[in-house]
């Protein structure tokens, strides 16, 4: 038997076919309305888990759209749960979620004009905004963006640290998405990036501490104290050789078919991997790249951190930075990685391992 949600909006007692349905009542403020994706769906891994909505309380109709919507979220779910092809992100016309679809899918897309890694970023921070995709894109003003920035950069506990780095990922996809849909004449996407350029974002995300030469020892040295070798030498080639994170651990890139595979690549769901170090770099006491005109990379008899990273590691060969399986990391995997061992050395939350090639110390 079907269930129908009760709700009085404006005096007036509404019963909605609107499966999820959630309302959330605070005194003095606003009630926060947001539809729940099945608990089944939800245990076998279905995104968005939630979905907030913004209703009009001074008008009963308008609960007409959101039941519709938590209808439609509902049946995607389902079919999802099935096994059918679904977007998790429902493109509710005139919604976040409408331009948020429109970006990944128009020809004309800057996300089909990056590289793939700077592609799968961009689409990871897509899936913050989640919780966001069923407001209407003429509802959003200055204080809604602040609240889903308070939101996303809310800590998991009450003794954790606010999580800037998420909050930030956050608005700086925003923009990305109202800069496109000022482009594509999607209205009113041209007020909206002018309102999230704000730069009060960029002043409450906490500033970050540059990772000093004494900082990467640390890190280091309990990384190796630990059997982390691996990660001790990112961070070591990154400190001391002054490279870029994907200069190390290299990056995942897609493949089109099985021809476009050559001898000796390194192949992981049907991504290549290249672009890191490797100890077929090493030339003697020399890192170089390239066999006609090499090019030197570094001296390691200036890289003392570098050369006690490799003392620790007994099989040379392939790349420099992988996993315990031997495979290489993807970024993400790297940082949450990096991340772990950080924490456990007394890195503080708000030293990056992407500033390390500022600390160039050695070579």
């Amino acid at each position: 038997m079907k269930k129908f949600a009760t709700v009085t909006v404006a005096g007036q007692k509404l019963e909605l076919d609107a499966p999820g349905l959630k309302i959330h009542r605070k005194v003095g403020r606003e009630p926060y309305v947001i539809w729940n994706a099945p608990p089944l769906a939800l245990a076998a891994g279905f995104l968005p888990k939630s979905v907030r909505l913004h209703p009009n309380w001074n008008d009963p109709s308008d609960f007409e759209r959101i039941a519709a919507a938590c209808r439609d979220m509902q049946q995607k779910a389902l079919t999802w749960l099935t096994g059918g092809e679904v977007h998790a992100t429902v493109p509710i016309p005139g919604s976040l979620g409408a331009l948020v679809d429109l970006y990944q899918t128009a020809n004309d897309s800057p996300l089909r004009q990056v590289k793939a890694s700077t592609e799968a970023t961009y689409r990871r921070w897509l899936k913050l905004l989640s919780p966001f995709v069923a407001t209407p894109l003429a509802e959003i003003d200055r204080v809604l963006l602040m609240e889903w920035f308070t939101e996303l950069g809310t800590p998991v506990a009450a003794d954790a640290s606010p999580r800037d780095r998420r909050a930030s990922s956050g608005i700086q996809i925003l923009r990305l998405l109202f800069r496109f849909g000022a482009g594509a004449n999607v209205d009113p996407c041209v007020h909206l990036f002018e309102l999230a350029m704000d730069r009060e974002f960029d002043m409450k995300v906490a500033r970050r501490e540059p990772m000093t030469y004494e900082l990467a020892s640390r890190f280091i040295d309990y990384a190796l104290s630990v059997g982390e070798a691996r990660i001790a030498l990112a961070q070591a080639c990154q400190s001391e050789l002054g490279l870029r994170q994907a200069e190390v651990i290299g990056e995942w890139t897609p493949i089109g078919n099985a021809s476009e595979v050559g001898p000796g690549d390194i192949i992981f769901q049907r991504q290549r991997w290249g672009g890191g170090l490797t100890f077929e770099m090493l030339d003697g006491q020399r890192l170089v790249r390239g066999s006609d005109e090499a090019e030197l990379i570094g001296d390691l008899r200036e890289c003392p951190l570098v050369e006690l990273c490799l003392l620790a590691i007994a099989e040379r060969r392939g790349p420099f930075v992988v996993r315990g399986d031997g495979r290489p990391f993807d970024r993400f995997t790297f940082s949450r990685h990096w991340r772990a061992v950080a924490t456990a050395a007394g890195i503080p939350p708000d030293v990056w391992n992407m500033d390390s090639r500022r600390t160039a110390g050695g070579c």
